[in-house]
């Protein structure tokens, strides 16, 4: 077996243990040992680790001892620039002690795509990588060329085995939280600045509709929704598991101005349509195809938001179709069963493994 240490930076958050769960099995079956080191992981976590993990305090000093008494081959790297050992990693596991490197990101910090210090520090990193793996296939674009064939594709998703809500069930989780508003918007996740949900609220205002419903769902740790109130607006705070799925199903269409992130699959699992404003890139935006399993309307245009929020909540038939297309999407790209297949295809470029063990 060939051993591979993934150096995730920080704490590793709830969500992405299920996802290592997966890929440690999978990438067991093509020949290679996947151990994941962090900092820690993430304190309410509810998924049971399969994965081998080693928690430490990550260091140059750490990191050096792990791979050199693990006897580790290849390290991918899921540091980031700020993190002071990320170069000497870099410096000593592949100058010195002759490992393979493998780059696992975006390519470049898509929040500050236009810091050309940032960019070279992300052209040094890859320049030293034996192989780049990528969100997404449009994040190519943040490669530089001469780098571009050593780069393989992981389409950023989650391990997902939500089956769905049981027919007719939809209303009995609705009235668990005294939600009676015939059709309702939802919006999960962290509420942060950054995702302009006041656009949102304003978007709900101007449709002034009895029958339509807004729902929250998710910590608030800013207190941004102690700003907001309304006869059919729902704050529910952190929900998880199940129940968050059973939630999404019983919504009828997903909003999120802005910082689209790992919330789409989410949404797009349960078969919402999505509806966000343009502006904004993320590597999971790539599943959000205009027109087809939801829309992108202009920045701040609170009008064009409430006209294709009506327009999905009234048309029954386009809703179906949108959703339709909305779980072919994430069953076709967002796969965890694709985005293994990028790290093995990248494994076995490095090391030269093509057969199956």
């Amino acid at each position: 077996m060939i051993r591979v240490l993934l150096i995730h930076a920080g704490v590793i958050p709830h969500y992405r243990v299920p996802v290592y769960n997966y890929l440690s099995s999978y990438l067991k079956r093509y020949g290679f040992d996947l151990i994941v080191a962090s900092d820690g992981i993430q304190a309410d976590n509810p998924h049971v680790i399969y994965f081998r993990y080693e928690e430490m305090h990550l260091s140059i000093l750490s990191i050096t001892q792990f791979i050199y008494r693990q006897q580790i081959n290849v390290i991918i790297d899921y540091m980031e620039l700020r993190h002071l050992y990320l170069f000497p990693t870099y410096f000593i596991a592949k100058g010195i002690l002759g490992r393979k490197m493998i780059y696992w990101g975006q390519g470049r910090d898509l929040l500050d795509k236009e810091s050309r210090i940032k960019n070279l520090a992300y052209a040094a990193e890859q320049a030293m990588s034996d192989a780049i793996i990528l969100y997404g296939e449009h994040l190519r674009k943040y490669v530089l060329n001469r780098f571009q064939k050593k780069i393989f594709v992981a389409n950023n998703t989650l391990c997902l085995s939500y089956s769905g809500l049981p027919p007719g069930e939809n209303e009995n989780v609705l009235t668990r939280y005294g939600i009676k508003t015939k059709k309702n918007i939802i919006c999960m996740g962290r509420i942060q600045k950054r995702k302009r949900i006041e656009h949102l609220v304003e978007a709900l205002a101007y449709m002034s509709r009895p029958d339509i419903g807004l729902i929250f769902v998710g910590p608030d740790p800013d207190k941004i929704l102690d700003k907001i109130e309304g006869d059919n607006i729902f704050k529910l705070g952190p929900i998880y598991g199940e129940e968050k799925f059973a939630l999404l199903s019983s919504a009828n269409v997903y909003c999120l101005p802005g910082a689209v992130g790992l919330s789409i699959i989410d949404a797009f699992h349960c078969g919402l349509p999505f509806i966000t404003e343009d502006g904004d890139e993320s590597a999971e935006i790539m599943y959000l195809k205009d027109g087809v399993n939801g829309f992108v309307v202009p920045r701040g245009d609170v009008q064009e938001m409430a006209h294709k929020l009506r327009l999905l909540l009234d048309n029954d038939e386009l809703r179906r179709q949108f959703s339709a297309r909305a779980r072919r999407e994430i069953e076709e790209n967002g796969s965890i069963e694709k985005m293994c297949a990028g790290f093995r295809d990248a494994l076995r470029y490095v090391t030269g493994n093509a057969c199956l063990v």
